[in-house]
């Protein structure tokens, strides 16, 4: 029998206004449906190895719909698109010099000040206050949100409970491979998600976080994998932010502070030839970073510098439009699919 393919897609932070959906596209940014025909459109056979296509998750923002809901409508996670446009309603830059009294004094955005250099002012605060207005306050906004014990629980919750509901009808399968495409934040949660299945003598934190019934199926999924029954068929990375990330828990920090490298194992990986885990960053991108030679397995682990746009917001969200970056991804997911 051949084996059982499954593809998940997992997008990063949204720094986006506007309520959104994640499987299509609005304005520069390119959704789930965009990115998977275009993959199928370089690779034509990937719908036959991949028959469900792919499970698409959403979290950490307001899905369009026709009426408005109340916050207390909303999912937790979704709340952060309403209160990040809060706090930037109340800090951004414009509303500041609007807003003048005796307590809030302000310069104009252009003045010369000391040291600045005056050929760079008024093109480089421009752009910095851009970014801090949009992938800073916002799109960091949901980074910061899942570093708390809090936004991690409910963002795990969203992410793993989509993803768990769509892999029980494979539950009775003799061998799954899970392939795993994530962008930015979607990175940390693609990684998190393996760990936690493949980290052998690993008490998953999931478990405090999870009902019941996600709690039971991923034990089941973890048992398959320790049966040889689930396997990792590959792991794309664009904008990868877990160098940061590493240094969220004690135990990374004492490993790397030994100089130690992150035993890919842990994530699925083995230390063969076979590619398994294929990254791309854009070194104008702030918030995406090579992460391959933290990691041992570097036979299996492949990394590529590509160019997703000058500004630094573009590159950031430019990647699953870059055409390297379509191209191997959907060579590796036909040749780790299609291998016996």
């Amino acid at each position: 029998m051949p084996p059982i393919n499954v593809l998940v897609m997992i997008h990063g932070m949204s720094p986006e206004p506007e309520p959104h959906s994640p499987f299509d596209s609005q304005g520069k940014f390119w959704g789930y449906n965009e990115f998977w025909a275009n993959l199928c459109q370089e690779q034509p056979d990937l719908p036959n190895l991949f028959p469900q296509s792919f499970i698409g998750v959403e979290w950490g923002h307001e899905l369009p719909q026709p009426s408005l809901p109340s916050v207390e409508q909303l999912r937790e996670d979704q709340r952060l698109t309403r209160a990040q446009n809060f706090v930037n309603q109340r800090i951004a830059y414009d509303n500041l010099v609007k807003a003048p009294n005796d307590n809030n004094v302000t310069l104009s955005l252009f003045s010369g000040r000391g040291a600045d250099i005056p050929l760079l002012t008024p093109m480089v605060r421009a752009l910095v206050v851009g970014l801090r207005e949009s992938i800073v306050t916002r799109g960091l906004g949901d980074v910061i949100y899942y570093t708390s014990e809090q936004g991690e629980c409910y963002v795990r919750q969203t992410v793993y409970h989509q993803v768990l509901k769509k892999l029980a009808q494979y539950e009775q399968e003799q061998d799954v491979r899970i392939h795993l495409i994530g962008q930015s934040l979607g990175v940390t949660l693609t990684h998190d998600f393996l760990y936690g299945l493949f980290a052998p003598n690993h008490e998953p934190g999931f478990y405090k976080q999870a009902s019941e019934e996600d709690k039971e199926r991923f034990k089941t999924w973890r048992q398959k994998r320790q049966n040889g029954q689930l396997k990792l068929g590959s792991l794309t990375s664009t904008a990868s932010q877990l160098p940061l990330f590493m240094m969220r828990t004690q135990k990374l920090v004492d490993r790397l502070a030994k100089g130690e490298l992150i035993d890919a194992k842990d994530i699925g990986i083995d230390n063969s030839n076979q590619i398994q885990w294929q990254l791309f960053y854009d070194i104008d991108d702030l918030l995406g970073f090579g992460t391959r030679r933290l990691y041992n397995a570097a036979n299996a682990i492949k990394e590529y510098q590509v160019d997703t746009g000058d500004n630094p917001g573009d590159a950031h969200t430019g990647y699953w439009q870059n055409r390297m970056v379509i191209e191997q991804t959907a060579q590796l997911l036909y040749d780790n699919a299609s291998r016996p």
